[in-house]
């Protein structure tokens, strides 16, 4: 029984290290995507006009479509400002993902040894029973 504990901790102590550390990279390589990507059509934001459809034309103000619009174009120029710093985040992650694996690990390990403690128990309990019997 003891055996059949510990293979099973090692088999789930190797898939969940395999699953982080997949997760990890995937995550990285998504934030080094987004860390290299600009929002498309940034510098045309500025340039366009935008009319509003006829039937909205009686209650849009000009005015107010206009800040509306610059509103826009600072948005997405801040934004393609910010998600170069995407990047830096990785390796933030990383740590915390791999600070994570190790609390799952201890929580594995220490049910591992009380399942390895119990079947023990059990098997001194058989022992003596048997004695007992026999």
């Amino acid at each position: 029984m003891k055996k059949i504990i510990w293979i099973a901790f090692a088999a789930l102590a190797a898939l969940w290290t395999g699953f982080v550390a997949l997760t990890l990279q995937l995550a990285n390589w998504v934030l080094s995507l987004i860390a290299g990507s600009q929002v498309p059509g940034a510098a045309a934001l500025g340039t366009a006009q935008w009319n509003p459809p006829a039937w909205a034309a009686p209650w849009v103000d000009p005015s107010w479509l206009k800040g509306l619009q610059e509103s826009l174009v600072w948005a997405v120029q801040g934004l393609n400002q910010i998600l170069p710093a995407a990047g830096g985040l990785g390796t933030w992650i990383s740590v915390l993902g791999w600070i994570f694996w190790g609390f799952i690990m201890a929580a594995l390990l220490v049910l591992a040894l009380i399942l390895h403690w119990l079947a023990g128990k059990r098997q001194q309990a058989e022992q003596a029973g048997g004695q007992v019997v026999g």
